[in-house]
């Protein structure tokens, strides 16, 4: 029995005219004789509302005949053949995708290697390997030159991009933003005397520490407001800034406030 026999057995049965059938549904009548005769079929929706008229249920409607079994078995099997290249595609462009936010976060920090050997290292006649690689206490500024020096200027790069690989992008660009914040605040913040060596009289490490670990708190918070969305909800996203920042604020207070007490002491 075909979809359309089915769904006049059922209307016949009950006693109800094609007319009624397309009033109570909403379509017309032409509708209804059509998919009786076989020449259309009803849309998903109207099929719900059939069942839901006819008092019976959409999966006597689709249930296939025995001469019909081969059929939807092969209807199942190429559904299921093009979900699972769906699924493949999604797959790849997601990894795509990861690939290029870590390379970009990574890039990043790339930039801010080459800004801060403009602007943090002193003027000299060294080759350009030396000013790309020197990282003596008499060329660098403090911070920066801290940074390199002990290896934490590429492990917070780490940090920082290897997240994105697994889709973590919000938090790869919080940690990128919390470090050069850091950065560029501890530096003036934090002078030390030019030439000094590293881990004498400077707090400004302490600085860029705070904002940096802040960062990453805040990342993570911000992936979890993100979860099953591209992008937070805009107030609780603004709430997610101010806290940033007020963090952000307090973590440059607490660094010159132990700066202040440990000169006084």
């Amino acid at each position: 029995m075909t979809l359309g026999e089915r769904i006049r057995s059922e209307r016949q049965r009950l006693g109800l005219s094609q007319e009624k059938v397309a009033e109570l549904v909403g379509v017309s009548r032409q509708a209804v004789a059509k998919w009786e005769s076989g020449q259309s079929s009803p849309s998903t929706e109207n099929l719900l509302r059939l069942a839901e008229i006819l008092g019976t249920t959409t999966d006597l409607f689709l249930r296939p005949e025995p001469q019909d079994a081969g059929l939807a078995e092969e209807q199942l099997r190429r559904l299921f053949r093009q979900e699972r290249e769906r699924t493949s595609a999604e797959r790849r462009n997601r990894c795509r995708r990861n690939l290029l936010f870590a390379l970009g976060t990574a890039g990043g920090y790339l930039a801010i290697y080459l800004i801060g050997r403009v602007v943090f290292q002193a003027a000299g006649d060294a080759s350009m390997l030396g000013w790309l690689f020197d990282n003596s206490p008499g060329r660098l500024s403090y911070l920066y030159g801290w940074l390199l020096h002990s290896g934490l200027f590429w492990a917070a790069a780490a940090v920082s991009a290897l997240p994105a690989l697994w889709g973590k992008h919000r938090f790869s660009l919080t940690a990128l933003a919390g470090f050069s914040l850091g950065l560029f605040l501890g530096e003036p913040l934090g002078r030390n005397p030019a030439g000094a060596p590293y881990g004498q009289g400077h707090y400004g490490w302490a600085l860029w520490g705070g904002v940096f670990l802040w960062s990453l708190a805040m990342g993570a918070a911000l992936e979890r407001l993100s979860h099953r969305r591209p992008i937070p909800e805009p107030k609780k996203f603004q709430v997610w800034l101010g806290v940033f920042f007020a963090g952000v604020l307090a973590a440059v207070l607490l660094a010159r406030f132990g700066a202040a007490s440990a000169a006084v002491h």
